[in-house]
């Protein structure tokens, strides 16, 4: 069985990151739209991208502000297990440890080990940016999701120039057909197909643009999480992005 391992630090403390994952509306700051959590061992999370996006795993540990685990079983597969491990860090960081283990050998397997390579890059590097700049703040979480047959790469290219995208260094412009501009920095740029950018524009969060490989299909996955000022402007974001969306060739 193959695994991944992800190693990152955060700007807070143990019991500050333990509450970020393991609690149903701090998980939707940086993960999935929609996330409830019945606490302890024998407990359960919930987390839904929508009608037949959903799933509920079994919380199989935890420890406050040290682990936290859940197992997923799909049919008469091995199960996968995603186990978070927290340990304190000089000038009060917090180093957090991700291990997803559980994922098939066999090649047929490997597009689902990509894909969730580029979904634990990003979501983690937002759980980062959320701690650091957004510990607190008013949150809501915009979510949209397309399919087609096209290649990936060529899809996000077309919703980029859809937004008028420019970029400049760290740095980027943007617009929506109903004029409201975009602007702030290049917060993720990789895998290919994952791109994350802040908000500083719309006074805080970010856009999370992912591009992924579902079968024979792509899901164009894409993320608004709006934090203090930008909650406010959720229906004329949702407004003018689902025009956006509705304009693509899928």
């Amino acid at each position: 069985m193959r695994s991944q391992n992800y190693k990152i630090s955060l700007d807070a403390t143990p019991e500050e990151v333990f509450r970020a994952i393991s609690e149903g509306d701090s998980i939707t700051r940086w993960f999935a739209p929609a996330a409830s959590v019945t606490p302890g061992v024998g407990g359960s999370v919930t987390l839904s991208w929508g009608p037949g996006m959903e799933g509920t795993a079994p919380i199989s540990g935890w420890e406050p502000g040290k682990r936290f685990a859940w197992t997923e079983q799909h049919g008469d597969g091995e199960p996968k297990v995603v186990e978070f491990l927290i340990e304190a860090a000089e000038g009060g960081k917090t180093i957090l440890r991700l291990v997803h283990s559980g994922f098939a050998e066999d090649a047929d397997f490997d597009a689902e080990f990509d894909s969730t390579t580029g979904g634990w890059t990003t979501f983690l590097r937002l759980l980062q940016f959320d701690l650091a700049e957004h510990k607190g703040a008013p949150a809501k979480h915009l979510f949209r999701i397309k399919y087609t047959s096209r290649d990936r790469l060529e899809v996000l290219e077309e919703l980029l120039t859809a937004m008028s995208f420019r970029r400049d260094g760290a740095t980027y412009e943007a617009a929506l057909p109903n004029g409201i501009a975009l602007s702030g920095r290049v917060l993720l740029d990789g895998p290919k197909g994952y791109l994350i950018l802040t908000l500083d524009s719309l006074a805080g969060g970010a856009l999370g643009l992912f591009a992924e490989q579902c079968g024979p299909q792509c899901g164009l996955t894409t993320s608004w999480y709006l934090k203090r000022g930008a909650t406010a402007r959720e229906p004329e974001l949702a407004a003018a992005w689902d025009e956006v969306l509705a304009n693509l060739r899928l």
